[in-house]
């Protein structure tokens, strides 16, 4: 029978639910320093493997997403789990090379797109309106959360049991959030389900320009937090190996900790937003991430200390403005129009997620490979630069 929670236990619930169901996510750029020696791969091939995931994210997401305003987003959460479980099985036991990868972390991407945005909706539709805002806030930093759960999970198992062990465990992640919404949550019927012939129409989304101008920013937001997720780990590794830092400083634990700080960052956030006002809070957060994204890449023959303190940082400051700029896409929709809101919101914004990583692995092997200060530098400037257009975005939001 299912033991149905409310309020912060539900959250808890369908945050920790999410979590898991993210075990893939690292698979890869945990392990991209050894797939450029094993699978002799270039930046850009790294870049458009990142890339792939996120692909999978933008085409299937927006889909899923707004089947949520006609059906129980519990469903489509669900069905991500088993996409989810499917590509962890496929990039586990079937990908040999740069080809043959593709199609999976696509799969895995795909999951992550029915299960993130949906479960949004799963929490909010299940949650009073006065609930919603720091609901939100903690559900966003989940995405921080499983991001470094799996960095952690990835690199520890193949530290100690190898490589091919570390791609195996993560198959269990998408069982146990199924396991968890089952037991948190029961199906709940839409009050007023939106028209099957309305359900791809994307118009009154666009033409709001309140959403649009957060959804906008947070294009700029993924372009760059992508990129940052998918290449620091290789960039920790470089720049350890190139100080001859000690052994026990983990490259894997470090970008997993990195990574981990997105969770109270992202709520301090939206408590800043709060505060002094979204617009304010979100231009303050992105001009501080384009002066870490112009200086970090140069930093990596320093001592390897401050080099990680810098990714820390980094790490806090990037994750710092994602709540709010999704609190601002959901708040500013109309109730009957959230799920299509969070359908535009995750299409545009990890879209830019899916250009960012090619992007940046182009500019990586232009600028002397992963083998080059001057090519670490230039790549992280070409993530940060994007953040440029994120304040202009803003102005849409001012009445």
């Amino acid at each position: 029978m299912t033991a149905v929670v409310t309020g912060p236990r539900l959250t808890l619930a369908i945050c920790i639910a999410e979590i898991v169901a993210m075990s893939s996510f690292a698979t890869f750029p945990a392990l991209t320093p050894f797939f450029f020696d094993h699978w002799q791969m270039s930046g850009e091939d790294a870049g458009w493997v990142n890339a792939a995931f996120f692909f999978g994210f933008t085409i299937v997401g927006p889909f899923a997403t707004s089947l949520t305003d006609r059906l129980d987003a519990r469903q489509v959460f669900l069905a991500g789990c088993l996409l989810a479980l499917l590509g962890a099985y496929g990039f586990a036991f079937h990908a040999d090379g740069f080809y043959s990868s593709l199609p999976w972390r696509f799969i895995s991407g795909a999951g992550l797109g029915c299960t993130y945005m949906p479960g949004l909706k799963l929490l909010t539709d299940r949650l009073p309106t006065g609930d919603q805002s720091r609901a939100i806030a903690f559900y966003t930093a989940s995405f921080s959360t499983g991001s470094a759960v799996s960095f952690l999970l990835v690199g520890q198992v193949d530290l100690w049991l190898g490589w091919e062990m570390a791609l195996i465990s993560v198959i269990a992640g998408p069982p146990i959030a199924m396991a968890i919404i089952f037991l948190a949550t029961s199906p709940k019927p839409l009050l007023a389900p939106r028209p099957w012939s309305q359900i791809f129409n994307y118009a009154p989304v666009i033409t709001n320009r309140f959403s649009m101008g957060y959804v906008l920013a947070y294009v700029c937001h993924t372009w760059e937090l992508v990129a940052m997720r998918s290449f620091m780990l290789a960039f920790l590794a470089y720049s350890h190996a190139l100080t001859d830092a000690p052994g026990w400083m983990d490259v894997s634990v470090i970008t997993a900790a990195a990574v981990f700080l997105g969770l109270p960052s992202s709520v301090l956030g939206n408590e800043l937003s709060l505060k002094i006002g979204r617009q304010r809070s979100i231009t303050l957060i992105m001009i501080c991430c384009l002066a870490f994204s112009f200086t970090i890449g140069f930093t990596a023959n320093m001592p390897f200390a401050f080099v990680v303190a810098m990714a820390a940082l980094y790490g806090i400051m990037i994750t710092a403005d994602s709540s709010s700029l999704t609190a601002g896409a959901v708040s500013s929709a109309p109730a009957d129009l959230r799920g299509a809101t969070m359908a535009v919101h995750s299409f545009l914004g990890f879209g830019g997620g899916m250009i960012g990583p090619v992007v940046a692995g182009i500019v990586l092997d232009q600028a002397g490979g992963p083998d080059s200060t001057m090519g670490w530098g230039l790549m992280f400037i070409s993530m940060g630069a994007i953040t440029l257009l994120g304040p202009f975005a803003l102005r849409l939001t001012k009445n």
